[in-house]
Formats: structure tokens, C-alpha cells, sequence
């Protein structure tokens, strides 16, 4: 359970929130530059300024700046931001994201944390998180040791009994075992932590981040972060590790998250919005019906053959069948895109997408298929397409702050098409 402290953002620092597609024109030339490199995350205008898309969570620059970026939600035609209800939204669908345990990120704790910056809720969180894990003491394995000791303890080692006591008799080198916590599992833990320090501003955090620092002052960081995180291991003995270590992997390696993560100084967690829109709604039809089963990226089939062998394979977003049945009734896909509901009949859609579900649709032998688009003012109601006469292909809003009325509304029009 989180600590119940308030955290308390030190008064001068530099934090700023920005939803998708709006522009950063609070940073300075030297910051633009810097954020510029973050390639598929901003864009920059006619103007000069920047716009952030396609990714939303945190960027520290090296100035110190902390730019939050938020996903653009519908609240429901307000023109307010509404940050904390935003951020509220952003970090319960970032629950069901396929790099996050939900342990990771509990949901009582993102309804106590919404009203805070983002990098402070992930830290509070791995925080906390380590706080259990240093009071069920940290995990440690025998290591081989040489020492030149005033008594036998041990394996005595002739050779260097020769060199080093020759004259002095009263002295003993031997090799024993030793039970130690310098493992790779804390090695790594301790530098998250240090490279944490310098960014962390709330208070009750620093307080959290000091006090753990000291428990981990007999573990040195890692020298070779890339081969510890290789050989560390969660084993059974150890399972109040496993939701540390995934803090632990976001903060030093960005994994999971995007492909320049990992080269910039600073720490920036950016989630890919369109993988974490996908896992909501596939989450939210597995647990909102039960009507059909539901399937991630399967049922995978050959898409093309050359020789025999497949060559190119279909991997649906989202399968739904019927229970004690085998064929695919409907296949879905999740686009993190805000389409227009205007009187153009393409309604800002993409063609390759069609292109793909149809593809989709006669693999698998569905007469109907589904894009389901986040829910907007002006895209609030389905919108049906006939593909080459023989196939129904529905637009599906998808309300992300009441899922369950949206995933009920998305069963009943694939029932009646």
C-alpha cells in the first residue's frame, strides 16, 4: 500500500504539462534542440515550436526541466485540460500495458497519486515498491573469498600461504564463502536508485531515497549494467523482486518503451500511446463480456508462402470467438488516432488500415471486422463501410473513462452488422 505523505514538488522547479499536440513553447533554444532528438516524439511546426504525438509520459532535459506529456483525452466536450483526471485516465490504462505487472502500478494508489507530477507517482511507486523489499531483506548468495587472516577459517592456499606468510607464521590465506548482497539483482537496484537522486524533487521521495540508499551502502552499482541485467535472476526464493526489477528496467534500460530509449543523460519515460490504447482495449473486452473468449496477437496465421514456407505472418490485435468454438467470429484493431466524423466519407480514416482488415477479414473467414478509435465530440457513434461488397467493416468509438458501457456498445454493433 503507498505511504499516505502528500508529495511536495520543490517550489522551483522547472515542470510543465502538455497534452498530445499541443506545443512546448515554454522551452528555451538550447531545450528544443535537446528535445528535437527524441525522433517520432515531437514535431516542429511552421513557427518553430514543437508539438509532442505518438508518445506520452516524462522527459527530463539537462537543464532540469521536466516536461510531462499527456495523452489527449475526450472529457466529455469540456475545453478544460483537467490534467488529474487526464493523468488519472493515462496511468490506469498504463496498468494493462504488456511491459507493466499490475502489481507495478496499483489502482489505489493512481487515484491517491493523480494529482502529482508523473515522474514522482513512477518513483513513489518503485519506492515503495523497494521499501517492501528492503523489509524483507535483501536477497544474497555465497561468494568465493581470499583473505589473509590471524586464524584458519577456511581452505588454506599453499601457494599464497608461501608468498605472503613465509616469515610470519601467525598469519593464514585461505579461501572460504561468503553470504553476500553484492548480486547483479542489487547491484542494478542501487544505481537506479542513483541515478534517480539527482532528478527526484518531492520530498517525502528524496526522504524514501536516501533512507534506501543506505541500506544498499554495502552493495556497489553496477559496472556492466547491460551484463548484470543479463545474469540476474528472480527466483522463488526472491519473488518481492519482481515488481522492483521492472521499475528497475524501465529507469536504467527504457525497456519497453521506445527505440532512442537509452541514449539520452537524462531520464525520460516515454510509452508508446498506440501500444498502450491497444492493451486497454483488449483488456477491457476480456474483462467487460463474456460473451466471447478474447486473444493478443493470435491467432497467428501465414499471411503469404514462397516454396512452401510461410513468408509474411497475420498477427490481429485483437480476436473474439465463441466459447467451445474454434473459428474467429470477429478480428479488431485499436488505432490511438482521433478521426473525423465530418461529411467526408473517409471520415480521416486511413485506407491501409482498411487494406489490412480486410486482409484480416477473409484469412480468417469473418464477414465482419472492427477499427476501434478512442472516443471523441465528434466521433461518438459507429460508422459502417461495405469492402468489395462482401465484407462489413464497422468504426467503433471506444470511450477510455467508462470502458465498460463502450466494450458493451462495441458487442452489440458486432452482433447487429
Amino acid at each position: 500500500m503507498l505511504a499516505t505523505q502528500r508529495i511536495q514538488v520543490t517550489p522551483n522547479a522547472r515542470h510543465h504539462t502538455v497534452r498530445e499536440y499541443e506545443p512546448l513553447d515554454f522551452v528555451t533554444a538550447q531545450e528544443r534542440e535537446e528535445l528535437k532528438s527524441f525522433q517520432g516524439v515531437f514535431k516542429q511546426n511552421s513557427n518553430g515550436t514543437l508539438t509532442a504525438s505518438n508518445y506520452v509520459g516524462v522527459i527530463t532535459t539537462k537543464r532540469g526541466t521536466v516536461v510531462e506529456i499527456l495523452p489527449k483525452i475526450d472529457l466529455g466536450g469540456d475545453p478544460a485540460p483537467h490534467h488529474e483526471k487526464t493523468k488519472r485516465l493515462f496511468l490506469s490504462m498504463l496498468r494493462c500495458w504488456r511491459g507493466f505487472d499490475k502489481e507495478t502500478l496499483p489502482e489505489s494508489d493512481i487515484r491517491a497519486l493523480r494529482r502529482f507530477p508523473m515522474l514522482e507517482v513512477f518513483v513513489r511507486q518503485f519506492l515503495v515498491n523497494l521499501n517492501a523489499l528492503a523489509r524483507g531483506g535483501l536477497a544474497r548468495r555465497y561468494i568465493s573469498v581470499e583473505e589473509n587472516l590471524p586464524y584458519l577459517g577456511g581452505r588454506l592456499l599453499f601457494r599464497e600461504q608461501i608468498r605472503e606468510n613465509l616469515t610470519n607464521q601467525a598469519r593464514f590465506y585461505v579461501a572460504h564463502d561468503e553470504l553476500s548482497v553484492n548480486r547483479p539483482a542489487n547491484r542494478l537496484i542501487h544505481s537506479a536508485m542513483a541515478k534517480l537522486t539527482p532528478q527526484v524533487q518531492d520530498t517525502e521521495n528524496r526522504r524514501l531515497l536516501h533512507l534506501l540508499m543506505a541500506t544498499f551502502a554495502d552493495v556497489p552499482q553496477t559496472a556492466n549494467p547491460h551484463a548484470d541485467w543479463q545474469r540476474h535472476q528472480v527466483d522463488r526464493s526472491m519473488p518481492h523482486y519482481g515488481p522492483v526489477m521492472q521499475w528497475v528496467g524501465l529507469f536504467l534500460f527504457g525497456h519497453g518503451l521506445t527505440t532512442f530509449a537509452g541514449r539520452h543523460r537524462n531520464l525520460s519515460l516515454l510509452f508508446p500511446m498506440e501500444q498502450v490504447f491497444e492493451d486497454f482495449v483488449t483488456h477491457s473486452f476480456r474483462r467487460h463480456q463474456t460473451t466471447y473468449c478474447v486473444a493478443a496477437q493470435r491467432p497467428q496465421k501465414p499471411f503469404a508462402n514462397i516454396d512452401g514456407q510461410a513468408a509474411f505472418t497475420m498477427k490481429p490485435d485483437i480476436s473474439l470467438w465463441k466459447k467451445n468454438r474454434k473459428d474467429v467470429a470477429f478480428i479488431l484493431d485499436a488505432k490511438w488516432k482521433r478521426i473525423i466524423a465530418a461529411d467526408h466519407p473517409k471520415h480521416g480514416i486511413d485506407q491501409g488500415d482498411l487494406y489490412q482488415l480486410y486482409a484480416y477479414g477473409k484469412g480468417y473467414g469473418c464477414a465482419t471486422v472492427a477499427l476501434i478509435y478512442p472516443q471523441t465530440q465528434n466521433f461518438r457513434t459507429k460508422l459502417r463501410y461495405q469492402i468489395l461488397g462482401d465484407l462489413t467493416l464497422l468504426c467503433l468509438p471506444f470511450d477510455v473513462a467508462h470502458p465498460k458501457e463502450s466494450v458493451q456498445r462495441s458487442i452489440e454493433a458486432l452482433a447487429r452488422a
